[in-house]
C-alpha cells in the first residue's frame, strides 16, 4: 500500500498569504475611517473656530506669493508658496487651503492675511477667513464623511467575507420531553 506523508507547504504559503491580504485590507479601511473623520472633523470643528478667532483677533499683514505650480507626490492640484515676514522673522509655506485665489496673479505681489497674534503659525488670507473656505459641511467635509463611510463599507465587506460559509452541523435537542 502506498503510504506517503502528505507535504502541506503549498496550502500554509497559501494561508499565510491570505491572513496578509486580510491584514493589509483590515489597514487600508482602518486608515479610510481615521484619515476621513480628520478630515470631516478638521473642516466641521477646527476649521470654523480658526477661521472665527481671526475675525475677532488677527492681526492684518501682507505675505507674499512665491511661486504657484503642480503639486508633488500624492497631491495633483495647483499648490501655492507663501512667505510672510511677522515679527521680525520670514516664514515661507505651502498654503493649504484655496489656490485657485491665487491663480493668475504674479510672483511677488502682496496678498493680505490674518495672523493668529498668540500661534503666528495660524496664517490665513482674508478671503478665506471672509468666506470661510472649506469650512462647515464644505466638500471637504463631505469627501470625509466619504471617506470615512468606504471604510465602513470595507469593514463589512470583509465581515461578510469572513462569515460561515459550511451549515453548521445539527446539535442534538438536550432539552427533556
Amino acid at each position: 500500500m502506498f503510504n506517503a506523508q502528505m507535504d502541506d507547504t503549498g496550502s500554509r504559503r497559501a494561508l499565510r498569504r491570505l491572513r496578509f491580504y486580510a491584514a493589509l485590507a483590515i489597514l487600508v479601511c482602518l486608515f479610510f475611517v481615521i484619515y476621513g473623520a480628520f478630515v470631516a472633523w478638521d473642516s466641521y470643528h477646527r476649521l470654523p473656530h480658526v477661521y472665527a478667532a481671526l475675525r475677532a483677533r488677527g492681526v492684518p499683514a501682507t505675505a507674499n506669493l512665491v511661486r504657484c505650480a503642480p503639486g508633488f507626490g500624492a497631491y495633483r492640484g495647483v499648490r501655492c508658496r507663501l512667505s510672510l515676514r511677522f515679527d521680525g522673522r520670514l516664514r515661507a509655506w505651502y498654503y493649504p487651503e484655496d489656490s485657485a485665489q491665487f491663480k493668475g496673479l504674479a510672483v511677488g505681489v502682496a496678498i493680505p492675511v490674518l495672523v493668529d497674534p498668540s500661534n503666528s503659525s495660524i496664517v490665513y488670507t482674508r478671503r478665506d477667513v471672509e468666506y470661510r473656505t472649506n469650512a462647515g459641511t464644505s466638500v471637504v467635509f463631505w469627501y470625509g464623511v466619504g471617506l470615512v463611510v468606504l471604510g465602513l463599507a470595507g469593514f463589512a465587506g470583509l465581515l461578510w467575507l469572513w462569515r460561515p460559509t459550511m451549515p453548521m452541523p445539527r446539535r442534538a435537542n438536550r432539552s427533556p420531553g
